[in-house]
């Protein structure tokens, strides 16, 4: 007789970008994502939000980003991670 047993699937933590999000839902094009993504990243000291910068390139007006902000945002599956202080994280325990 097999048993089989239910395993979680692993949680991964994964980048998600609110660019590609957009690209994706078809409101902006691969080239306007490119272009957005070159103009963000050549910015390292005063880098704004990737939704600020396809609105400064006039891809999508601010109430559609703001919109798709949230839908973006309340998508999310949240994971909480309780941090912990390493005088309180004891060491696991040694196999016989």
């Amino acid at each position: 007789m097999q048993t089989h047993s239910l395993q979680r699937p692993v949680a991964t933590l994964e980048p998600v970008r609110f660019g590609e999000f957009l690209r994706d839902r078809h409101l902006i094009s691969d080239e306007q994502w490119l272009a957005a993504l070159a103009d963000h990243w050549s910015r390292p000291h005063h880098r704004s939000r990737i939704g600020d910068t396809i609105i400064d390139h006039g891809f999508l007006p601010a109430e559609i980003v703001e919109a798709e902000a949230r839908i973006f945002h309340d998508d999310l599956e949240i994971v909480e991670v309780t941090p912990r202080s390493e005088k309180t994280t004891l060491p696991f325990p040694a196999r016989a």
